[in-house]
């Protein structure tokens, strides 16, 4: 963990917010890219001289002596990582996420079983530092073999300044929005302990699994489409609405469920030595649910042309941060620590709509209209399904009961908002014939005989 946090400080610097400048950038885009591929590894190779000079400073500041070789080694990942940097870029500006997501997939489940496999064999922390080098290592080499890009090692010195001119905004506020969502593990395990972070880890790792997937995966999607339609504000208003109504609708039912099935999911999953964790993971759930439903609203600001507005905010936020975070510490530990981050991002969350409402003129009624049915739905069905949980959890083992009732809550909740929703409905009528469509034609081709 201490390892992960002192590298994503460098990937920060890696690629220098070229990459985001590469998608927004409609020409010039083969001299881009090939700049863009040299500048992101000459950094790599310098952040990775840095990261080999400084682990023992940082060893020193976290009170951990085998942190030198572990970062040591594991910051070799800052360049094996940037030779897939740009064709993955590529891959996701010209919207063939299905050739991008492929290796990343089988990238990540070998490395996932070797370290699983090495843990078992006693490997101890290596098991995870040699699982995340084979993932960065085949992602490298299994990427140039769904892009057809290939670089030519050319550097433009005029279309780098271009792309600095627009990446320094996401850089910066990149920088901003890193302090800010590892600061806090960074006191906790500087004034605390480690068996303090170890908590507050769990806790957050688990109320932001939406959050972190979902920004993801709807981030990397949603900035190319915004930036195809960025000069027509009624278009990018739809296009962001509709993204925003159906993260959320995932989003909603995951979140409230953690919130009132968590003090149960911690005994039962983990054990009461965890318990510590459970009002933590109930007040950073809110601070993972206003991130999910925002992941598009920063898109927003750069699809638009005002990438600075994220460095704003995020100064904002990092400046909240400071000012409270020890004396939450101080008073109330980790818990303090949650609760500043849930009140944070709520705030955080209306000052972004605001801003995003000057991009794509919305009102807040529009906000409310997606959002609010949503919230209900989600916390009267979530509420329901524990009720049913603990009827059952005397004659179920927990182990059945629990995912149960998680899963009626679940099912409760979307069937509300279908029968709710008319475009709920006409988008599940739209997935269901799209299936029945691709079932009868891998029917029609297995049929055929060969040639």
């Amino acid at each position: 963990a201490y390892a992960s946090l002192a590298i994503g400080v460098l990937e920060l610097f890696k690629e220098m917010g070229f990459s985001s400048a590469l998608i927004y950038r409609r020409e010039d885009v083969e001299e881009a890219a090939n700049t863009t591929f040299v500048a992101v590894l000459i950094s790599s190779v310098l952040l990775y001289g840095l990261a080999w000079v400084a682990s023992p400073w940082i060893a020193q500041f976290f009170r951990n002596e085998g942190l030198v070789q572990v970062l040591r080694v594991l910051s070799l990942t800052l360049v094996i990582s940037a030779i897939s940097q740009v064709p993955l870029t590529l891959m996701a500006k010209g919207m063939g996420f299905k050739n991008k997501v492929i290796p990343e997939m089988i990238a990540g489940f070998v490395g996932s079983a070797v370290s699983v496999v090495l843990a078992l064999l006693g490997y101890g922390v290596w098991s995870i530092v040699y699982g995340r080098l084979l993932i960065s290592l085949m992602t490298a080499m299994l990427v140039w073999f769904f892009c057809p890009w290939r670089p030519s090692l050319r550097f433009s010195g005029r279309v780098a300044k271009e792309l600095w001119n627009y990446g320094k905004h996401i850089l910066s506020s990149q920088i901003m929005v890193f302090f800010i969502t590892n600061i806090d593990d960074a006191f906790v395990g500087r004034f605390l302990g480690d068996a303090a972070l170890g908590t507050y880890s769990l806790a957050y790792e688990l109320s932001n699994l939406p959050a972190t997937h979902l920004s993801r995966i709807v981030g990397q999607v949603m900035f190319p489409a915004f930036s195809k339609v960025q000069s027509d504000p009624r278009r990018l208003r739809n296009v962001f609405f509709r993204s925003m109504k159906y993260v959320s609708l995932a989003a909603f039912p995951i979140a409230i469920i953690t919130m009132v099935f968590a003090k149960d999911f911690i005994i039962v999953a983990y054990g009461k030595k965890w318990f510590q964790a459970v009002v933590p993971l109930q007040l950073l759930t809110i601070y993972g649910l206003a991130r999910a439903i925002a992941v598009n609203m920063g898109n927003v600001f750069k699809a638009g042309g005002k990438p600075r507005w994220l460095f704003f905010i995020a100064s904002w936020r990092l400046a909240m941060m400071v000012l409270f975070l020890y004396p939450a510490i101080k008073f109330w530990g980790i818990v303090g620590v949650a609760g500043l981050s849930a009140v944070v991002a709520i705030v955080d969350f209306f000052l972004s709509m605001f801003l995003t409402n000057r991009v794509i003129h919305a009102r807040w009624r529009d906000y409310a209209r997606i959002l609010l049915p949503m919230l209900v739905a989600a916390v009267g069905t979530a509420l329901l399904g524990h009720q049913f949980y603990l009827l059952v959890e005397k004659t179920i083992h927990p182990f059945i009961s629990l995912p149960l009732m998680g899963g009626v809550a679940l099912v409760l909740y979307f069937a509300l908002m279908y029968a709710y929703d008319a475009d709920i409905r006409q988008v599940t009528a739209d997935i269901l014939t799209g299936v029945r469509r691709e079932f009868r034609r891998m029917r029609v081709t297995h049929g055929q005989p060969q040639a």
